[in-house]
């Protein structure tokens, strides 16, 4: 898989004070159904700095921010309290104009900036393409046959090579233009980028030459390079594999460790009948929902029952801390990071607790099903 160190750039702006043409000048025109904060930070490749923070009244206000700018064109975010973002492309000298609705603010408008410009076409193009591929990932996720998932699969390849194409014929007209980078790593999840195979990596490797005959001491220069290697040394091999699996796996197979760092796969449970639970500790209808499944659990075990439990404590050792003072008989295991889970990405997963039961022949028979409905579920499955 892919490793990528390029902050995903999702949105604008930036700012702070300076003067004369090494500065660019951001004149935003912003419209909030609220008050609020606006943060602004320049984006370097694999950390944002952040610049200055102005608040924002409800209803329409203009604001005007002047910023020193370098030779190399920078990407700066603009972010609210709330998380929404744009992202700038700006170079030494330029005027941009900035139209900003904070309920929607995918259609943000932008002019005075060839490079902002670039950067908004991008942007939407990308946004569209994720939108849909969410929308298939849900419908994967409830559908009831392995044809229906093999269509839906088919759907979502044609979605991400015609995506493909539109960025990459972007990339090839625009190789000296940093947008470019930004095309690059777009992803669909933290596992899933556009560009991801050893195909691409002629187009990777163009865009970083490029880049680094320009500004050779860049980060983005730097970042790129080592990208590179990374991706030579792993290619990506996560491409249907976790979002929507190919026919031969009806549901997305996950892979995470357990207390002992050993990865366990869901699929080395196929012939089984699973329950795919997603819990924490920290939840009070998880921890009542754990002691129901402990007798369910002891009573279909022996008929071929099986949990898998992932966990989304907030730490590592809270984890490992209840489920040793529980003593918890099934499969447990927690992702590095439970705030940007996979896991739940490729399954939908909104609001905890949460689970899935999954059938002898690797598909799902049922949806947050729990003590007497679980143990009517079992009973129906497993005495047909």
């Amino acid at each position: 898989m892919r490793i990528r160190y390029f902050v995903s750039i999702v949105l604008i702006v930036f700012l702070a004070g300076c003067s004369s043409n090494d500065a660019v000048v951001i004149n935003i025109n912003v419209n909030s159904p609220e008050k609020t904060m606006l943060f602004i930070s320049k984006i370097d490749f694999n950390k944002t700095i952040k610049f200055d923070s102005v608040r924002i009244s409800a209803g329409e206000s203009v604001k005007k921010f002047k910023v020193k700018q370098g030779d190399e064109p920078e990407f700066y975010s603009l972010s609210t309290s709330k998380g929404t973002a744009i992202t700038l492309l700006a170079s030494k000298g330029e005027k941009i104009n900035v139209i900003l609705d904070l309920s929607n603010a995918i259609d943000y408008q932008v002019s005075g900036s060839e490079g902002s410009e670039k950067v908004r076409w991008v942007t939407r193009t990308f946004a569209k393409s994720k939108a849909k591929v969410d929308e298939l990932s849900k419908r994967y996720l409830n559908a009831e046959s392995n044809l229906e998932r093999k269509s839906i699969n088919n759907e979502f390849e044609q979605e991400r090579i015609r995506v493909k194409d539109e960025l990459t014929k972007f990339v090839w007209e625009n190789p000296m233009n940093k947008a470019s980078i930004m095309a690059l790593y777009q992803k669909y999840n933290e596992n899933l980028y556009i560009f991801d195979s050893s195909d691409d990596l002629l187009l990777i490797k163009m865009v970083a030459s490029a880049w680094k005959a320009l500004y050779p001491e860049s980060n983005y220069t730097k970042g790129m390079l080592e990208d590179i290697k990374n991706i030579e040394k792993r290619i990506a091999n996560a491409k249907m594999q976790q979002l929507i699996q190919s026919s031969e796996m009806p549901i997305p197979d996950l892979s995470i460790p357990d207390k002992n760092g050993r990865s366990i796969k869901l699929s080395s449970l196929k012939g089984k009948v699973i329950l795919l639970d997603f819990f924490t500790s920290e939840n009070t209808g998880s921890l009542l929902d754990n002691r129901e499944l402990l007798e369910i659990y002891k009573k279909y075990k022996s008929r071929g029952f099986e949990v898998y439990q992932i966990s989304f404590d907030a730490t590592r050792e809270d984890w490992i801390n209840y489920i040793e003072n529980a003593g918890l008989p099934w499969i447990s295991v927690r992702e590095d990071d439970p705030s940007a889970s996979s896991a739940a990405l490729f399954y939908n997963v909104r609001q905890l607790p949460a689970n899935y039961l999954i059938g002898t022949d690797f598909n799902i028979i049922g949806k947050n099903l729990y003590g007497a409905n679980l143990q009517k579920a079992l009973d129906s499955y497993l005495n047909k």
